[in-house]
């Protein structure tokens, strides 16, 4: 399934079975349910929702990351290899997404994704 952020604004449609919302800094919403990559042209995964970002200035990577819902309930990141990394920042502290590995989210993390950022709220 493919989506795109732009059409998204205000407050998404949230079904049963969410695992996080997720505020862009354009301040659309989406809520994210399974397993999903993200990216200017993401490569399609088994298994994983595709959600197409916008970006003008290239500095996201065509397939960026992936959220991935935990079997404990939370949330996940993974830099899928992206040129421009991810960046996680939680209170006043920065920390960079080792590619490949997983980062655990918390409700509030902000996510510095080349020109482009997001605020995750984690539904538990």
């Amino acid at each position: 399934m493919i989506f795109d952020t732009a059409p998204l604004a205000g407050v998404p449609e949230i079904r049963s079975g969410v695992r996080a919302l997720l505020t862009w800094d354009d301040g659309r919403r989406m809520a994210v349910y399974a397993r999903t990559v993200f990216g200017r042209d993401p490569s399609r995964a088994a298994g994983a929702e595709v959600v197409v970002l916008r970006d003008e200035t290239l500095t996201l990577s065509r397939t960026h990351f992936e959220l991935v819902p935990l079997e404990a309930g939370g949330l996940a990141v993974i830099d899928r290899a992206s040129m421009n990394g991810i960046v996680v920042v939680r209170a006043d502290a920065a920390v960079p997404v080792v590619p490949g590995e997983r980062t655990v989210l918390r409700s509030g993390d902000r996510l510095e994704l080349g020109d482009r950022w997001l605020t995750v709220e984690v539904v538990r």
